[in-house]
């Protein structure tokens, strides 16, 4: 029977996951991924601050040698943030020495050894046992640096403290440094250490560096729906360069408006003139970022008057072939009209952005020689263009 019962577990069908399931774990590696990189980062971030602060307090008056003696890391992270910790620290000190740090490598300090004695026998490191390194020919009078990083809830503390070789093994220096995880590193660099106040300056002076008014210069192009019937003649794509100004309501820019003007002109087609007028709202955060792209959603209205062979269609009427012989020796038709429209914007460092948008033109909603490219709300938009805007 044990046999039978064995052999029935070993041979039967192994349960598989569902591919909810499946779906739910590969989210959940993302995510202890993701969390993982944004505590690295963290901490490599309170290594800055801690090597930040030796450089305008030096706890050494000369240069001192230390072994870094351990970095500790938040439970299950492993021993590979612990080298990265490690390797920053170095790399970090190394490009500051106004610290008075300099790291050592001693071999005698991390290996474990067995050492008996008349009062026992003790199993320890050699940094934790002075006299230990004495006998084994050792650096003495050196200082031992222990950085301990922990999790703390929302927290992440980084605790450091320096200690001398001797046999009493005192500590002649301690710090603890906080940061939350829910606020991001600041990414210093390493040979231009500044604190956490003037990183954030840096970042406003950045924002503000702008100015609350710019001067956006745009290449536009206007497409026309064609005609809903075989009757009319289609209109021709209208090209714009525009330009005038755009104004923020503060530094952070989360809401913009722009006037401009613009000029359109095809050889031996048509030239024309507009006015426009535009609101926007940032929708991919508070304020815009200097580091990545910002989306901004917009409405706006525009007056234009174009003239010229290629703008007989802008009219509600059918039109033919023969309609354009017989006015060919009139004069060009004048076209005036407004427009509404929305869009979308991405702009990169708000130095150059692309966008799209759909228009309505109330006065041509019934023109047969054009069609609706998109209908909402019952309202129909006849006309779809696309930007490419530099900010000045």
């Amino acid at each position: 029977m044990m046999w039978a019962l064995l052999a029935m577990v070993t041979t039967g069908p192994a349960e598989a996951a569902s591919p909810v399931e499946e779906a739910q774990l590969v989210q959940v590696d993302k995510l202890r991924a993701r969390m993982a990189g944004e505590v690295h980062l963290l901490a490599f971030d309170l290594l800055d601050e801690l090597v930040y602060q030796w450089t305008q307090r030096p706890v050494f008056e000369s240069p001192t040698n230390v072994v870094l003696a351990s970095v500790t890391v938040p439970v299950g992270l492993g021993t590979g943030m612990q080298a990265l910790l490690e390797n920053h620290l170095t790399s970090v000190l190394l490009a500051n020495p106004t610290t008075q740090v300099q790291l050592v490598h001693c071999p005698q300090c991390s290996a474990m050894f067995v050492h008996s004695g008349p009062e026992g026998t003790v199993v320890s490191r050699g940094i934790d046992n002075p006299e230990l390194l004495v006998e084994l020919g050792g650096a003495t009078g050196q200082h031992a640096l222990f950085v301990d990083v922990e999790a703390q809830g929302e927290q992440l503390v980084l605790r450091a403290r320096l200690t001398r070789l001797t046999e009493d093994l005192p500590i002649v220096w301690s710090h603890t440094l906080t940061t939350s995880t829910s606020a991001p590193a600041l990414l210093r660099e390493s040979t231009e250490l500044k604190s956490a106040a003037e990183v954030r300056e840096d970042y406003l002076k950045a924002l503000r560096s702008r100015g609350p008014i710019q001067v956006p210069v745009r290449l536009a192009v206007r497409a026309f729906a064609r005609p809903r019937s075989g009757i009319g003649i289609p209109v021709p794509p209208l090209p714009w360069l525009q330009s005038g100004v755009e104004f923020g309501t503060d530094d952070g820019r989360a809401w913009t408006g722009s006037l401009v003007g613009g000029v359109s002109f095809t050889p031996q087609s048509s030239t024309g003139l507009m006015a426009q007028a535009r609101v926007a709202r940032l929708v991919t955060g508070r304020v815009r970022s200097v580091t990545r792209p910002d989306v901004y959603v917009f409405v706006g209205g525009a007056v234009l008057n174009v003239w010229g062979p290629g703008t007989f269609s802008l009219q509600v009427d059918p039109l033919t072939v023969d309609d354009i012989l017989l006015n060919a020796e009139l004069e060009d038709p004048r076209h005036t009209f407004g427009a509404a429209h929305a869009g979308i914007d991405l702009r990169v460092g708000n130095r150059i952005g692309i966008s799209t948008f759909i228009e309505t033109i109330p006065s041509l909603r019934r023109s047969a020689n054009l069609d609706d490219y998109v209908r909402l709300f019952d309202i129909g938009f006849q006309s779809w263009g696309n930007e490419v805007t530099f900010w000045f």
